[in-house]
C-alpha cells in the first residue's frame, strides 16, 4: 500500500471514529456525556493493588509546593509507589493525564512504610531477602509469645506477610485467638498490630470509620475480647462485616445517615479476632484457630514487647519492598497448590489454608536448610521436613480438630434426645441403658459406643454424681438439668402429658427428604446458621455430616432457603 492509501484509510478510519463518537455523544446545557465501551482507564486501589502486571503502595509524601505567585509551603500528597519504579501523585489533574481511576477514596493513615525506604525502592538501591524477612518476623514472635508447637510460629509468620499480599487472593482465612485470662492474647495482636498491613485495632474507632477503612485502606483488622458488643446496632454491623469479609468482592450494604440511601462497602480484608469465650460456629468456620495457654519460661512472659523501637519500622520497611519484588512469583505457586490432588483438605479448610500454603511453598524456595528449623525455645522438637510439608500437616491437623468438635456437638445432640426420652424423674439410671437407648438412634453397631464413652460424655455435660453398683455404673441424673441441657443445645422437648417425646423425635430418624425439609420448617422458624440445619439433619437421617450437608445443599440448589444479609439462613415462603 503507497503512502498516499495509508493517509486516505487512516483518514477514513479517523472519520468514522468521528461519527461513531458523534453518535454517542449526549449534549446537556452546561457539557456533553460520551459513554465509554473499552476500558480504556487503569482502576486502582490507593492503599495496595496488583494493576496489569505491576504493585502498587500507596504512601503520603511530603513535598515542597510552590504557587503561580512564587509562595512556597510543604504539603502531604498521596503517591503510589509502583513495583516498576514508577511515582504516581493522586491527584485529579495527574489520574486525569494517566487515565487513572481510584477505585476508592484516599483516607489519610500513618505511614507505615518509611521515606528513606520508599526512596532506596525508587532509586532501585532496596532489596530484601526473602529468608530474612521470614526469619526476621518469625523471631519477633518467638522472642514475645510462647507456644508449645513451633508450627504456631511458622503459621503466624505466614499469616502476617500474607496480609500484604491478601487481595492477591479469592479468599483470605481469619485468625481466632483463644485461650485463658493472662494467656497473651492481647500481647500477640499488638505484635500483629506492629507487623501486618495497616494494621488498626476496632476497639476505639466507630463501625461508621471501620468500614471505611477496610474499603480504602485495605486495613487488618484486630478485634480484642470481640468487641464486647453491648451496643446490639454495632453488633449487628460488625457481624455483618465479619460474615463476608473473608471472601474478595463481598460487599456489605449500610444506610447513609443523611441520605437513608443503602451504600455498598467492600470489606475483604484480614481480620483477628481475640476472646475467652469462643466465637460461633458460622464465623468459626471463617476462621483459623490458635488456643493459647499461659506460658512457662518466664523470660518470655515477663517479656515486653518496645512499642518504640526502630526495628519494627525495619521489619515493615523489609515487608513493604519484599511485597514490591515478589508479588508477581505467587501467581505461579498458587496454581502448583490447586494442582496438588494430595493436599488431603476440603472445601472450606483448604479454601482458608491456600494463601498460607501457597506462601509456604514460595519460602521454601529461599530458606536455607537451617532456617528451617525452628529456634524457638519452647518447641519440643526440631523439624528438618520442608516449610510447605510442616504448614500442610499443621493445616491437616487443625481440619480434624474441627471435624472432631463437629461431630462431638452431634453426638452431644443425639445424647440430650436420649436422656430427654428415659429421665423421667430424679434418679440414678444406669450408664448401660443409657448407652443401648442411644444405640437405638443408629442403624448400625457403632463400635465407640462404649459405656466408657457414656460415662466420659455425661461427665463432659455436667453429670458428675455417680455411683458404683456391682460390674457397673450408675450417673444421678436430675430432670431439670437434662431439660436445660437440650434447651441449650436447642433440643426443643414436647410439652404433650401424653409423652415426653421432643419434636424431632429417635422415632422419626431417617424419615424422606420431603419429610426432613418439613420437620426442619417447623423447628427452625427464626433466622438460624446453617450449622445448626445440617445437625438437625444428621440426626433425622441418622448420617454423618457430610451426607447431610449434601442433603442441605439440595435444599439450597432447589430454592428452598436462602442467605440473608448478615449470613444467616431463612426459608422462602
Amino acid at each position: 500500500m503507497s503512502d498516499a492509501d495509508k493517509n486516505l484509510s487512516g483518514l477514513a478510519g479517523s472519520k468514522e471514529e468521528l461519527a461513531e463518537k458523534l453518535k454517542n455523544t449526549i449534549t446537556l446545557s452546561n457539557f456533553a456525556v460520551m459513554p465509554l465501551f473499552s476500558e480504556t482507564w487503569k482502576s486502582i486501589h490507593p492503599a495496595i493493588d496488583v494493576v496489569d502486571g505491576v504493585a502498587y503502595v500507596g504512601v503520603n509524601l511530603p513535598c515542597e509546593v510552590k504557587d503561580d505567585k512564587g509562595r512556597v509551603e510543604i504539603k502531604e500528597f498521596h503517591f503510589l509507589i509502583g513495583s516498576d519504579g514508577s511515582k504516581i501523585l493522586c491527584h485529579k489533574e495527574e489520574l486525569n493525564k494517566l487515565k487513572i481511576q481510584l477505585r476508592h477514596s484516599i483516607i489519610k493513615l500513618p505511614n507505615r512504610w518509611s521515606l528513606s525506604s520508599v526512596k532506596a525502592w525508587l532509586n532501585r538501591e532496596a532489596s530484601v531477602n526473602p529468608d530474612e524477612l521470614y526469619i526476621a518476623v518469625k523471631t519477633a514472635f518467638e522472642t514475645y509469645i510462647e507456644f508449645e508447637d513451633a508450627r504456631v510460629y511458622d503459621f503466624l509468620t505466614l499469616w502476617t506477610i500474607g496480609t500484604y499480599f491478601f487481595h492477591c487472593f479469592n479468599a483470605y482465612p481469619y485468625l481466632y485467638i483463644g485461650g485463658t485470662k493472662q494467656s497473651g492474647k492481647t500481647k500477640l495482636l499488638t505484635l500483629l498490630s506492629l507487623l501486618c498491613h495497616n494494621a488498626i485495632f476496632s476497639n476505639n474507632i466507630s463501625t461508621a470509620s471501620a468500614f471505611r477503612l477496610i474499603q480504602s485502606g485495605r486495613c487488618t483488622l484486630l478485634m480484642d475480647e470481640t468487641e464486647k458488643l453491648s451496643n446490639p446496632e454495632r453488633e449487628i454491623d460488625f457481624r455483618g462485616m465479619l460474615y463476608a469479609g473473608y471472601k474478595k468482592g463481598a460487599l456489605v450494604y449500610r444506610t447513609h445517615k443523611d441520605t437513608l440511601k443503602p451504600e455498598p462497602f467492600e470489606v475483604y480484608s484480614p481480620k483477628a479476632l481475640a476472646n475467652i469465650r469462643g466465637i460461633e460456629d458460622v464465623l468459626e468456620d471463617r476462621c483459623l484457630t490458635i488456643i493459647l495457654k499461659r506460658g512457662k519460661n518466664l523470660d518470655i512472659v515477663n517479656r515486653e514487647i518496645p512499642l518504640e523501637s526502630e526495628v519494627w519500622q525495619q521489619i515493615r520497611d523489609m515487608l513493604y519492598v519484599f511485597y514490591l519484588s515478589h508479588f508477581h512469583e505467587l501467581g505461579e505457586f498458587s496454581e502448583q497448590v490447586n494442582l496438588l490432588e494430595e493436599v488431603g483438605l476440603k472445601q472450606r479448610e483448604l479454601e482458608l489454608w491456600k494463601p498460607i500454603l501457597v506462601l509456604a511453598k514460595f519460602f521454601d524456595k529461599y530458606l536455607k536448610e537451617s532456617d528451617k528449623e525452628s529456634s524457638s525455645l519452647s518447641a519440643k522438637s526440631t523439624f528438618t521436613s520442608s516449610l510447605f510439608n510442616r504448614i500442610l500437616d499443621f493445616a491437616k491437623e487443625k481440619a480434624r480438630e474441627k471435624e472432631v468438635e463437629n461431630r462431638t456437638e452431634t453426638l452431644d445432640l443425639i445424647l440430650a434426645q436420649t436422656l430427654l426420652l428415659i429421665v423421667k424423674e430424679d434418679a440414678y439410671y444406669k450408664v448401660k441403658e443409657i448407652r443401648d437407648a442411644m444405640a437405638s438412634c443408629f442403624d448400625e453397631p457403632q463400635k465407640w459406643l462404649t459405656t466408657r464413652w457414656m460415662g466420659n460424655a455425661l461427665r463432659r455435660l455436667g453429670f458428675t454424681e455417680k455411683r458404683r453398683v456391682g460390674t457397673g455404673y450408675e450417673y444421678f441424673l436430675k430432670l431439670s438439668q437434662v431439660q436445660d441441657l437440650a434447651e441449650r443445645l436447642g433440643v426443643e422437648s414436647s410439652k404433650s402429658s401424653s409423652s415426653s417425646k421432643f419434636t424431632y423425635s429417635v422415632s422419626s430418624l431417617n424419615t424422606s427428604i420431603p419429610d426432613i425439609y418439613n420437620t426442619l420448617r417447623e423447628q427452625l422458624t427464626e433466622p438460624f446458621y446453617d450449622h445448626r440445619a445440617i445437625q438437625l439433619i444428621a440426626q433425622l437421617r441418622k448420617c454423618d455430616l457430610e451426607d447431610a450437608k449434601k442433603v442441605w445443599q439440595i435444599f439450597i440448589e432447589e430454592g428452598k432457603v436462602f442467605q440473608n444479609s448478615f449470613g444467616l439462613w431463612e426459608w422462602v415462603k
